[in-house]
């Protein structure tokens, strides 16, 4: 029903754009640092991000990823950014937390859909594995005009398109490592002047039986119980030019696991068992007319399966799906500005045993993005988004920004660049509907944020390719109407619009590129400071204000370095740091600080159109014992060896 749905929703937009009188192909955007012009060719219609001047963003790209193949976006993400990843163990539930807000609080988007699971409103980025995408891009920050519900820390936006040209090409990865740490991937893809095909398949498993502690006495510590998984994923895209000016996108993406639920040190194990299913199907439907218009749809189908139990509970079963559709209009307004308008609809089924009945809901939003490029060194952004969602009033979500070069000459850069935004955050269907609990007068959470920074970008010319690129921001936002489950009359909890949370602080990052003949280098470091502090509470709330929140560290940093020798040799090494974070809303326990230093080395070797690559990587060199959620033990000291054929 749900495909059937999918694919009439498809054939129509595609219908309705092909009747649109094709003029022509524009070229691609050529927008860069060197020249902030739009070009009469260009069509201004492309990603979100270009409407986020005055913004922070990360970005992990084809070869910042290559090094997480059968890893997850957990494991990525904490070894190249300072975000915080509280972990309930290794394989086990992953939830980030983006200038000191909640998981609830960072929207992931994937193609431009939102993923996140609609009865909890966040993901678990231990289910998201690192291989199925070609760019995973981070903004901090409240983004509710770009990114919609949830983007108040922010935003996480994964990409798995595939590129035309190429040809043919493909590679296989096998390894095996420490306490039953085995995996497997396989990628191809075909790249030609019309038609571009990816596919990737990925299948890990781990039995994560660490001992607990050293040996004492000559006594082994007992091992972790009960904390195995294996998980698969599978990603299929594809991209068609269709006509002139015409792209045709289809995409799916099927991930499972098996994974048994890690018990906290000094618990019972109750054996407990959680299964997830999810699968996302994806068309798109892109038309370009003449050098000023572009027209895209897109549909989706989201679908996710969970089943937990354990030896006191009976097997409970969740299962959500979502259907979306969306519309964008880009136009090219002269020479200088562009203006995307567009619209999402979003129908939501979702059967639980916490539920009483079948949930379904609709949802929608229009937005309007403006950019305006006043100089080739002044650029200015405006965007505007309202939903509509049943019960709910979201606020109108209103953005700014800008970006100034205060010098530009060939070899450098300096970047001014400021934004203010609102955004917000409708209410889960757990929040909602959960029985008991549940409370359908929730009112959406809002955020309030500013931020400012400079930007240093070094790239002298010469025969040794230098690249240095240093970044500062610092940022203040409010939350209000932050939700908080508190036990209620009947002795058991409900979530309450009771908070008023300011997070403010600074972030800094540099990365330095270093390319000789023979010889090749990076190193990349990045901190933040992060202040989140609770300003209002609720009659009778005993939590301190203006101390740190639960699980938000103070201080935290990465610092990692890559080299390339002859195009033979690998060797690398990334550290991360995280100090110290209170355990409890009412700060009277904490987890200590901790330092983590992982590194590899390897070895290329090419065969006719072959090359393998062989690679010894290490984690946890320190042998640290560290908890990054209370109770929930992390492995020691650990290996895993790989081998990979690519070919082309």
């Amino acid at each position: 029903m749900h495909t059937r749905r999918l694919a009439g929703l498809l054939a129509a937009a595609v219908a309705v754009a092909q009747a649109l009188p094709a003029q022509g192909q524009a070229a691609a955007d050529t927008l860069t640092r060197q020249s902030h012009w739009l070009p009469d060719v260009a069509v201004a219609g492309r990603q979100p991000s270009r409407y986020a001047l005055g913004t922070r963003q990360l970005v992990l790209d084809s070869a910042a990823l290559s090094q997480y193949r059968t890893g997850t976006l957990a494991e990525a993400l904490a070894a190249r950014a300072p975000l915080y990843l509280k972990n309930y163990g290794p394989g086990q539930l992953a939830s980030i937390s983006i200038r000191g807000t909640s998981a609830r609080h960072t929207a992931v988007l994937w193609n431009g859909f939102n993923i996140n699971f609609s009865s909890l409103g966040e993901a678990d980025f231990s289910l998201l594995p690192v291989g199925g995408n070609t760019q995973v891009r981070v903004q901090p920050g409240p983004g509710g005009a770009l990114y919609g519900t949830g983007a108040i820390g922010g935003a996480v936006l994964l990409s798995g398109e595939p590129t035309f040209g190429g040809g043919l090409r493909g590679s296989v990865q096998a390894e095996g490592g420490s306490f039953g740490q085995g995996a497997g991937s396989l990628e191809a893809s075909y790249g030609s002047a019309r038609l571009a095909l990816r596919t990737t398949g990925l299948y890990r498993e781990a039995q994560n039986d660490f001992p607990l502690g050293p040996e004492q006495n000559g006594v082994a510590a007992p091992r972790q119980p009960n904390a195995a998984f294996r998980q698969w994923n599978f990603t299929q895209d594809a991209r068609l030019m269709v006509g002139t000016g015409g792209q045709l996108s289809l995409a799916a993406w099927l991930t499972g696991a098996n994974r048994q639920i890690q018990p906290a040190l000094g618990a019972a194990n109750r054996h407990g068992l959680e299964t997830d299913h999810s699968a996302r199907l994806l068309a798109a439907f892109r038309q370009r007319v003449g050098r000023r218009y572009e027209g895209t749809v897109r549909v989706a189908w989201l679908h996710d399966r969970l089943v937990y139990g354990d030896d006191t509970l009976l097997p409970q079963y969740t299962t959500l799906s979502t259907t979306q559709a969306q519309t964008e209009h880009s136009f090219t307004l002269g020479d200088k500005a562009s203006l995307q308008l567009g619209g999402e609809v979003q129908h939501f089924e979702a059967v639980a045993d916490g539920y009483e009945n079948r949930i379904q809901e609709n949802r929608l939003a229009a937005f309007g993005l403006l950019r305006y490029d006043a100089t080739p060194a002044l650029r200015l952004t405006a965007n505007l988004r309202q939903a509509f969602v049943p019960d709910q009033r979201p606020p109108l979500a209103p953005t700014a920004g800008a970006e100034w070069d205060l010098l530009h000459t060939e070899a450098r850069t300096i970047t001014l660049k400021a934004s203010a935004s609102r955004s917000y955050r409708a209410a889960t269907l757990n929040e909602r509907y959960y029985q008991p609990g549940g409370n359908p007068n929730l009112l959406p959470e809002t955020g309030v944020g500013y931020e400012a920074g400079a930007v240093y970008d070094y790239q002298p010319t010469g025969p040794a390719r230098l690249h240095w690129r240093t970044e500062l921001t610092a940022y203040r936002q409010l939350v209000d109407n932050w939700v908080q489950w508190i036990p209620g009359s009947g002795g058991f909890y409900s979530p309450r619009n009771l908070r008023l949370v300011r997070t403010q602080g600074l972030e800094a990052s540099t990365a330095l590129d270093w390319k000789r003949p023979r010889y090749e280098a990076a190193v990349r470091a990045s901190y933040s400071l992060t202040q989140a502090h609770k300003q209002q509470g609720y009659l009778g709330d005993d939590d301190p204000l203006n101390t740190q929140l639960a699980y938000v560290p103070l201080h935290g940093a990465t610092l990692s370095t890559e080299h390339t020798w002859r195009a033979h040799w690998l060797l690398s090494a990334s550290g991360s740091f995280s100090s110290y974070r209170y355990t409890t809303v009412s700060a009277n326990d904490f987890l200590p600080g901790y330092f983590l230093l992982q590194g590899s080395v390897g070895r290329h070797l090419t065969v006719g159109p072959a090359r393998f690559t062989l690679l010894v990587q290490g984690y946890n060199l320190t042998n640290t014992r560290y908890q990054t959620y209370a109770g929930r033990a992390m492995p020691p000291r650990s290996a895993v060896l790989s081998l990979r054929v690519a070919w082309r």
